[in-house]
């Protein structure tokens, strides 16, 4: 019964998050005074469900609200910026985390590259007050000894000195226990047994173990950093991934860069076009190097590479997806412009060859 519940309320509340964020059909800041204001602080909040949910609208928006569209295209005069440049650069960033999280995966950064890191200030002694401490073993007994007794302790504790500070300290045994210990192993051990106790042997049977265990399919899977898990987290992000953050911004920029040849009458977006077009691009360029290059983690045992398909996966190739569909549509609908809009003819056939459009 129990189980039951739990797994009813679980299918509610996805199914509940999963609606369109719409209210009688129209998104939700179509009530708010100032709807593209309330749409770009959607954008830039911290948290990720809010940010979800503000790129999914402009995603609605860019689909299917012609006026509402028209109104990021003609709002210039917007404190902080037009609006398009606006959601044009939060969208950006977005996309360019991709690129940001592959550099800093393949370039860690050191203690000294930190930024934030305040340079270690020299701090002034206070003038002292009493003599320096005294550096001499303060508790042996600075007379020497006088009578028997403590002449033999003294003679004693000195003995023990010297051994401690040799090097015959450091081993628990005598040359002759050592020399004992090899004949017994050569006498009463087999080759085979000698075999089973060597170093290189044992480690092996040791990396049998762990592979055995992480093989095992329930106990053995969460030890286990699969390729899948690590390439998502490098590209969609961690603790939390970004893949409709991601989808939701490719799509309402292409969506927006479309519609400007015919609805932008300012010619705001025009100048932008060799930004996006790069940046898509290089974004493209970053994921397929690392799915290519990325090592495969020793604990991955179920890992196949033979098959052609170990390195595709679905998340990351859905990006990729878009990415290409959003740089295809803009280098066939602004390719006549481009190069007066300053994207360079190597960059441009570049870019073509990136979505296999001939030259």
């Amino acid at each position: 019964m129990l189980l039951c519940l739990w797994e009813f309320s679980n299918a509610a509340f996805s199914a509940y998050v999963g609606q369109a964020p719409l209210k009688n059909g129209q998104p939700l800041t179509t009530d708010s005074r100032d709807p593209n204001g309330s749409l770009i602080n959607g954008l830039k909040a911290k948290k990720e469900i809010t940010r979800t949910f503000a790129f999914w609208e402009l995603l609605y928006i860019t689909q299917r609200l012609i006026a509402r569209k028209n109104s990021i295209f003609s709002e210039i005069d917007r404190a902080g910026g037009a609006t398009w440049a606006q959601v044009l650069n939060i969208s950006l960033v977005t996309i360019q985390a991709i690129s940001s999280r592959i550099g800093d995966f393949e370039h860690p950064r050191t203690s000294e590259s930190l930024p934030g890191q305040l340079p270690q200030m020299k701090v002034e002694e206070l003038p002292r007050l009493v003599p320096p401490i005294r550096n001499e073993n303060v508790l042996s007994s600075p007379n020497r000894p006088r009578g028997g007794r403590e002449k033999l302790e003294s003679t004693v504790g000195s003995m023990a000195k010297a051994y401690g500070q040799s090097g015959q300290a450091s081993s628990p045994f005598s040359p002759r226990a050592k020399q004992a210990i090899v004949f017994a192993r050569d006498k009463l051990l087999t080759s085979d047994q000698k075999n089973a106790i060597n170093p290189a042997s044992l480690k092996s049977l040791c990396f049998g173990y762990i592979n055995q265990f992480l093989r095992t399919p329930f106990i053995g899977a969460p030890f286990r950093q699969t390729f899948k898990r690590r390439i998502c987290r490098i590209v969609l992000g961690s603790p939390y991934s970004q893949l409709n953050l991601i989808l939701s911004a490719v799509d309402s920029v292409t969506n927006l860069a479309l519609a400007s040849l015919r609805e932008d009458q300012f010619g705001t977006v025009n100048k932008d076009l060799p930004l996006i077009i790069r940046t898509f691009a290089n974004a493209i360029r970053n994921v397929e190097r690392i799915v290519q290059q990325l090592p495969i983690h020793w604990t991955d045992t179920e890992f196949r590479e033979s098959d052609g398909q170990g390195r595709r996966v679905e998340e990351v190739e859905l990006v990729l997806e878009h990415l290409r569909w959003g740089l295809r549509q803009l280098l066939e609908d602004f390719g006549p412009y481009l190069l007066d809009l300053g994207l360079g003819p190597g960059e441009l056939q570049a870019c073509r060859g990136i979505v296999g459009i001939p030259s």
